[in-house]
């Protein structure tokens, strides 16, 4: 009996030896298929552009075709969930951002994962302000002129958004607060269609991010205003901030993350961190970023990120419940 109760540990103890010792080989022949990057929302978006600029880089790196996978919805719920359920192989990664991890867990009541337990952070990927515009047929060139013109036909302008819960719809929401304004907010299932809604002059105001929103106002089709951020930001060239525009408590930014599921070995985590922040750090990557609205901003760690990820969870769940923004 002694016998066996001594050959049954020496197994266990070969067993957990030999798993030990294979991740870092696991983490030299990754990857050895295709990559999947879930984005939450349609094409056209901040994070679908950081996407598909890492899968480019990626691609050409490890060889293995990195996919683009746009599943918009429910707030980039549905995207998330994929993730979450997925193998926790480091071969599905999300590309999500504070909507997902920050703002979703006190704005849903019930979500079919845990932002915490279920995901694996990996970094922190780039920042953005929003951006608000206006369709050129609205009578305004600034914020304050909005204000006035708002204040004095109210029930008149709506603003549009990527979604209920999104950045720019708490954006929106801290904007009426601050400006003492009732504007109607109308939901989009991405920063696309909220885009050509305003452009079609269906809606008057867009609380927009940069991807969607600087071509457009270089096309003439939307006057931009200000960005959401007390300080102008290099990336909106020429757009006030709020500070500037008359509207200093009005200070909400964006950012853009990437996760793993839970369980996915620390040795894959760790080398998509390195090769990911050495890629987001490149001159040319940071330039076409900033032509899209966005800032690149990596962590210092994926451990850092998820601490990072805690505090704004903390945040901006209290702005969520403070504000009283719900998704119905």
């Amino acid at each position: 009996m002694k016998r066996m109760v001594a050959r049954l540990f020496t197994g266990i103890g070969i067993a957990i030896a030999v798993g030990a010792a294979s991740l870092p080989a696991m983490a030299q022949t990754y990857p050895e298929r295709p990559i999947k990057l879930i984005v939450g929302f349609p094409p056209g978006g901040g994070g679908d552009v950081l996407g598909r600029l890492l899968a480019v880089e990626l691609n050409e790196a490890w060889k293995q075709p990195v996919i683009v996978d746009n599943r918009p919805g429910a707030g980039a719920n549905i995207a998330s969930e994929a993730v979450a359920r997925s193998a926790a192989d480091g071969y599905t990664l999300l590309i999500g951002g504070d909507f997902s991890h920050a703002i979703n867990p006190a704005l849903y009541k019930k979500l079919a994962f845990d932002t915490k337990k279920d995901f694996a952070p990996v970094t922190r990927l780039a920042n953005y302000p929003m951006i608000i515009a206006v369709h050129p047929s609205v009578p305004a060139n600034s914020l304050r002129e909005f204000i006035t013109l708002a204040k004095a036909s109210p029930g008149k302008f709506e603003f549009a958004s990527s979604g209920n819960g999104t950045p720019p719809h708490l954006a929106g929401v801290l904007f009426n607060q601050e400006a003492g304004l009732d504007i109607l907010h109308i939901p989009f299932k991405g920063g696309g269609p909220a885009v050509t809604s305003t452009v079609a002059g269906q809606t008057a105001l867009l609380m927009g991010t940069g991807p969607s929103t600087i071509p457009q106002a270089k096309a003439g089709k939307l006057r931009i205003l200000a960005v959401t951020t007390r300080d102008s930001s290099p990336v909106v060239p020429g757009a006030p901030g709020t500070a500037e525009a008359g509207l200093p408590s009005l200070n909400i930014n964006g950012w853009w993350g990437m996760w793993a599921p839970a369980g996915t070995p620390q040795a894959v985590i760790d080398k998509l961190f390195e090769k990911v922040s050495e890629i987001m750090q490149r001159p040319g990557i940071q330039e076409k970023l900033g032509r899209s609205g966005l800032v690149a901003s990596t962590s210092r760690s994926p451990a850092e990120f998820g601490e990072f990820v805690d505090g704004q969870a903390r945040v901006l769940g209290k702005l969520v419940r403070d504000t009283g923004t719900t998704v119905d």
